[in-house]
């Protein structure tokens, strides 16, 4: 079974805040992550290269719109 993180911890290793996951997640940066039996978000550990993909992008001067 993939590792997946919960919002926290994913926010924690990327340097992002969680509420800046859930808006990436509403402007569709993000693939909507699994959810556990009690609601917890269950991010895919894949999830962690994407947001590192978003803030060289960023970086790099693309608006969120382009990437």
């Amino acid at each position: 079974m993939e590792h997946t993180f919960q919002i926290g911890e994913l926010a924690s290793r990327s340097g992002h805040t969680p509420d800046t996951l859930r808006y990436y997640e509403r402007l569709g940066l993000l693939p909507p992550p699994l959810r556990s039996a009690g609601g917890v978000r269950r991010y895919a550990a894949g999830t962690l290269e994407r947001l590192t993909f978003i803030r060289q992008a960023k970086s790099l001067g693309l608006s969120l719109r382009e990437i």
